[in-house]
């Protein structure tokens, strides 16, 4: 929503552009969006987004101060994907015209699944398409944004996403050191463009029953200290090469660099990569602690 920010230009409010609730369309079925949750995710699964906007152009030529013809201003709908509170891709743009005998509009956006990347954001916006002439304060430029809002729905199950396999260690490693480690993270460092769920594998010792069914039935400190140990591995991999920086800026959010990128963010907000991959010799115990704090499930369930 446009909220306090001051624009340059006359604008728009909601007695001018009334936007119905989005709507999640399965089966001919509508369900209302009530949480900031997308329940029972899988990339298979294809959205169907629908809402109503309506529209009054009258009042709108009213609070621009200047005429506004048919199709003068336009809906905008982006649907884009990706961590972060600004999405890393764009998969869709559409644009409506407005018009006086279609006050209304039916919004109507099908989204592939498998384009999508930890969250959902959707932001529809009336733009400026043809200026006229009006009052020092009338928006003059193509392009200007009048009015927006936002859907922002983080994708359930994204949280973290690997394979992990219980598995007999005394059996698989026997007479190796890592027989007797109550688990033990299979990857290989090096491309961290490739995808991280098809690179990135968890054994769990099942002789280590004590941990593995706590691991499993989603015991809270046991998956904060096996997830943290997960992170520090390829957070300390990832900072060890010396072009990160650039890479993640321009890795894919589910690559190895991508979910090291997002481990950072989470545990370190205010500090930048360099600041970071310092720390691991300057100040471990804080770089450990902070990877610690970030990798409880309670923390990473209301993660930004």
């Amino acid at each position: 929503m446009m909220g306090r920010i001051a624009f340059p230009f006359l604008t728009l409010d909601q007695t001018t552009i009334s936007p119905a609730p989005w709507v999640l369309l399965e089966d001919g079925v509508e369900t209302p969006i009530a949480d900031a949750w997308l329940p029972d995710w899988d990339p298979a699964r294809d959205l169907r987004l629908r809402r109503l906007v309506t529209t009054d152009l009258d009042r709108a030529a009213d609070q621009l101060s200047m005429a506004v013809d048919d199709g003068a201003l336009e809906l905008v709908v982006r649907i884009g994907t990706g961590i972060g509170n600004m999405p890393r891709r764009i998969i869709a743009t559409s644009r409506l015209p407005l018009t006086r005998l279609e006050p209304t509009i039916v919004v109507d956006e099908l989204v592939s699944g498998r384009s999508l990347s930890q969250r959902l954001l959707v932001d529809t916006l009336v733009l400026l398409r043809r200026p006229r002439d009006g009052s020092p304060l009338s928006p003059g430029r193509v392009g200007s944004k009048l009015w927006s809002d936002q859907l922002d729905l983080r994708l359930e199950g994204e949280e973290p996403r690997f394979p992990m396999e219980a598995v007999s260690f005394l059996s698989r490693f026997a007479g190796r050191p890592e027989a007797y480690a109550p688990w033990l993270l299979h990857w290989t460092p090096g491309n961290l463009h490739r995808d991280f769920g098809g690179s990135v594998r968890l054994y769990l010792n099942s002789d280590r029953a004590d941990v593995t069914d706590r691991l499993l039935a989603g015991d809270r400190a046991t998956t904060q200290v096996v997830l943290a140990d997960v992170m520090t591995q390829i957070i300390s991999a990832s900072l060890r090469q010396s072009d990160f920086e650039r890479i993640a800026v321009e890795a894919d959010p589910c690559s190895i660099a991508g979910r090291a990128a997002h481990w950072i963010g989470l545990a370190f907000p205010d500090q930048d990569i360099a600041a970071v991959r310092s720390m691991i010799d300057l100040r471990p115990s804080t770089f450990h602690a902070g990877i610690l704090a970030a990798a409880d499930i309670v923390s990473l369930d209301h993660s930004a």
